[in-house]
């Protein structure tokens, strides 16, 4: 018989695991619907740092209410185990999409355009997500974007320099002390992202090769910059391809820094090449 958790969800199948917690689908039987849930193992149960952080991610989920973020319905806490209750995405991890062949410019804009949204619903509740990455991206079959796992997330006012987060998507001042964090990140973790994309992951990993955590660290935190897309002859335009190099821009300073300003700078590069700003 399937187990039932707290008297009310029943468990379907197990989504996923990590070192601190599991995810389930979960059949809800007083709503009749299915949901996700993401709890702690019973034997970390006890340990206030993992719970403090599960509560957090639940606390800055429920902060954030819009269509391209996952939607938490309830938090359950109880002697032996802490559970989120989330949305069911049923989608795959954005990762799987650029794996193999680069993502052409105009497929890629309309997932571009959802996460862009996705950030600037999270920034405008004063949350840095912190951890932006494919894995953390869910597509559905319909193509709408879902962006999940909130776990290092943390207040602009008050974000401070923990290491975490995945590496190959950090910015460098979050790889600095003392350096002063915001918004920033996430859009650097977006743009790398987009550069993933539209060269392919597999393509990525010819150019870069597979170097180690500290070699990464030491040339992210050089002045050298990313080849812009243009020069590796990626699949986008010309225009996209300097939208994109400016999110990679190694000095905070000189990249964007409010999603509001790449929102601008797409919609003028979009009209100027005509294509269609919406429904895409």
């Amino acid at each position: 018989m399937a187990e039932i958790l707290h008297g009310r969800y029943q468990l379907l199948r197990k989504l996923g695991s990590g070192g601190t917690g599991e995810v389930y689908k979960a059949l809800d039987l007083r709503l009749k619907r299915n949901v996700a849930i993401k709890r702690i193992l019973p034997e970390k149960r006890g340990k206030k740092r993992v719970l403090a952080r599960l509560q957090k991610e639940a606390e800055y989920l429920a902060m954030v209410e819009h269509t391209n973020v996952v939607l938490v319905h309830d938090i359950v806490d109880s002697k032996d185990t802490f559970s989120i209750i989330m949305e069911l995405v049923n989608g795959v991890p954005f990762i799987r999409t650029f794996r193999k062949r680069p993502m052409p410019e105009r497929q890629y804009l309309g997932y571009f355009r959802q996460m862009l949204a996705a950030l600037k619903a999270v920034h405008g509740v004063g949350l840095i997500h912190r951890d932006v990455n494919p894995r953390n991206v869910l597509v559905t079959r319909e193509g709408v974007v879902k962006l999940t796992d909130f776990g290092l997330s943390g207040l602009a006012k008050d974000v401070d320099h923990r290491m975490g987060g995945t590496l190959a998507y950090m910015a460098p001042e979050a790889m600095r002390k003392n350096s002063r964090l915001g918004f920033g990140l996430d859009l650097y973790a977006l743009g790398f992202m987009s550069y993933q994309a539209t060269l392919s992951l597999q393509g990525f990993k010819k150019l870069y090769g597979a170097k180690r955590p500290r070699d990464w660290i030491r040339w992210v935190l050089s002045s050298e910059p990313f080849k812009t897309l243009k020069e590796l002859r990626a699949p986008v335009s010309d225009g996209f391809s300097d939208l994109i190099s400016r999110m990679l821009e190694k000095d905070p300073k000189v990249r964007y820094q409010k999603v509001a300003q790449v929102q601008k700078d797409l919609d003028r590069h979009l009209e100027a090449i005509d294509y269609p700003t919406t429904g895409l």
